[in-house]
């Protein structure tokens, strides 16, 4: 269902001429945001009720798994129209936070049918049986867990039925993501492996002055990635080799499908850990792995980086999907612009991202605007992966969380230090989902920490600024005539126009970290009071229109039926 809201942030008569004014502001280093203050992010998880302690079970072998966890998803399971919680449990169970619409959240991880001793590490949202609600996909060590909606805020384990748990006894399965790859209408499952981790043979890394530290990807041979075909049934079919991911070469985390070359078929994007990013083209059902030719597999000076999260936005408005990637600590994160044609460049030292991500080992990340403004700002989720780290190397353990404010034009600056006491926070911080959790019309934040409480930050003041959230809901009629929903409308793009500026976004499953961020697309205004109009590209093929829909709302786009 669809939540309307009121205005809010009214703005000055004279608005033109406030809008230059914080421009040249911003181009003097004054941070100021659409309504005069900046935004900050407050830390509302104890206030919100949410109590999730991440436990990774480590007890002095430094097995890597237990340092790489885990993630975080938002997501309206029970169709309510509030955003609920899942955080994704390692040595103790993920948890369901349901959202109460007051600011307050219940623990329903029991009644859900959520409880389960697997060691979790990410997961995904995604209505892969095609009845109208979303499912949960949670990656693990070992079997991996799909978890059915059933409609009535219980879910039950389809993980072994489903063919969906992992084909390997050792799966070590990371950063899955949903998406029809051959527009059926059903939800086919990426679900990458790490690495063949086997704890009965593994012996701890040491350095120098033998000092034990958690071994890097090199220590550790490569496990195939699997690809699970969506039959249409109910079950899946294991396709990886068939299809054309490439075997045996990549240690894959994050991942997000779009449609980066404009052909109306939806794309893979995933991070290589110490290994190349791939960017694998669809061909129409099956890939082509084009990373390198298209300039998204290295950085600029042709290195494979330690690739974590990513994310995929539209950061300079020119209708293009951009990509943006978290590295490790003394590499660069690395934000690749789309130049069209297929081509990516690396603008990170050009846009200013490059010497703050340095001394930091960046995680989660999205592009999201956090303020309203009208174009995607970047948050970064920060921690190192050794607790000893402060024995070798000249940087912390626990890490502050980087915001960076777009300023247009192409460039980043970072805001942390202005943008709240939650972004003073200096924790070991993992997974990123955000959302607007408390339908105020700006964007919060959920982090999930390695070992440590996790995290609600909400935005105060993100909604100084004008806004439209879109909720999209597509559904088509397969061969067999058969109606099959695809809740939240997954691989739905979405083009708007206001005030003579175009906006572009995707709705994805998967991204960030192992993490799943809110489906509903939502696009700042700023000053602008109207939008003219809205783009809807369905996944399936088709368009739809959508003329001056109002603002300062959630609105809901049916595929062939429009507004609800």
């Amino acid at each position: 269902m669809s939540g309307v809201h009121p205005p809010v942030g009214a703005w000055p008569r004279h608005a033109g001429v406030a809008s230059r004014l914080l421009g040249l502001l911003a181009a003097l280093g004054v941070l100021v945001s659409q309504g005069g203050a900046q935004p900050r992010f407050v830390d509302a998880t104890a206030s919100s009720g949410i109590d999730f302690v991440h436990e990774h079970g480590g007890f002095g072998r430094k097995f890597p798994t237990e340092t790489m966890g885990s993630g975080v998803a938002l997501f309206d399971y029970d169709g309510d129209g509030w955003l609920d919680l899942y955080f994704v449990g390692a040595k103790n169970t993920g948890r369901l936070y349901h959202n109460d619409g007051d600011g307050t959240f219940t623990d329903v991880t029991a009644v859900a049918g959520l409880e389960n001793d697997a060691y979790g590490l990410g997961c995904a949202v995604g209505d892969y049986d095609g009845d109208g609600d979303l499912d949960l996909y949670v990656t693990c060590y070992r079997d991996n867990q799909l978890f059915r909606n059933n409609g009535d805020g219980t879910f039950t384990d389809v993980s072994v039925v489903s063919g969906v748990k992992g084909k390997y006894d050792n799966g070590w399965s990371t950063g899955a993501a949903f998406g029809d790859i051959d527009s059926d209408g059903d939800q086919d499952l990426y679900s990458p492996n790490y690495a063949d981790f086997r704890p009965e043979t593994f012996e701890t890394c040491v350095r120098s002055e033998e000092i034990e530290v958690y071994c890097g990807p090199e220590a550790f041979a490569a496990q195939p990635d699997e690809f699970f075909l969506n039959n249409g049934d109910g079950t899946f079919s294991e396709v990886g080799e068939e299809i054309g991911l490439v075997p045996m070469v990549g240690k894959e985390l994050g991942a997000f499908w779009v449609d980066y070359d404009q052909d109306e078929d939806l794309d893979l994007y995933v991070a290589g850990d110490r290994t190349p990013n791939f960017l694998y083209r669809n061909e129409g059902g099956t890939f082509s792995e084009v990373g390198n030719l298209a300039g998204v597999a290295y950085n600029d000076a042709g290195k494979p980086l330690a690739g974590m999260g990513v994310d995929v936005g539209d950061y300079d408005n020119d209708g293009l999907f951009d990509i943006f990637v978290t590295n490790y600590q003394w590499e660069t994160n690395s934000l690749y612009r789309n130049i069209g044609d297929g081509f990516f460049a690396d603008v990170t030292f050009q846009s200013g991202l490059g010497v703050p991500s340095l001394k930091v080992l960046a995680w989660g990340t999205a592009f999201f605007d956090y303020d309203n403004d009208g174009d995607p700002d970047i948050f970064v989720a920060n921690g190192h992966l050794d607790d000893n780290v402060h024995l070798f190397d000249a940087i912390s353990y626990p890490q502050p969380n980087h915001l960076f404010r777009n300023e247009g034009g192409g460039r980043f600056i970072d805001v942390s230090e202005q943008a709240g006491p939650g972004l003073a926070l200096v924790e070991v911080s993992r997974g990123l989902a955000f959302g607007d959790v408390d339908n105020d019309g700006d964007l919060d934040l959920a982090v999930s920490n390695n070992n440590q409480a996790c995290r609600l930050l909400r935005n105060e003041g993100g909604n100084s600024g004008n806004w439209l959230s879109v909720r999209l809901e597509a559904a088509v009629r397969n061969a067999a005539g058969k109606t099959v929903h695809n809740a939240g409308g997954l691989g739905t793009e979405v083009r708007l126009w206001s005030g003579g500026e175009r906006q572009l976004d995707v709705v994805r499953s998967g991204s960030s970290y192992m993490c799943q961020n809110d489906l509903r697309l939502h696009f700042g205004l700023g000053a602008n009071t109207e939008v003219d109009s809205i783009e809807v590209r369905w996944p399936t093929g088709g368009r739809q229109v959508v003329t001056n829909p109002g603002i300062n709302q959630v609105i809901t786009v049916n595929q062939g039926l429009g507004l609800e």
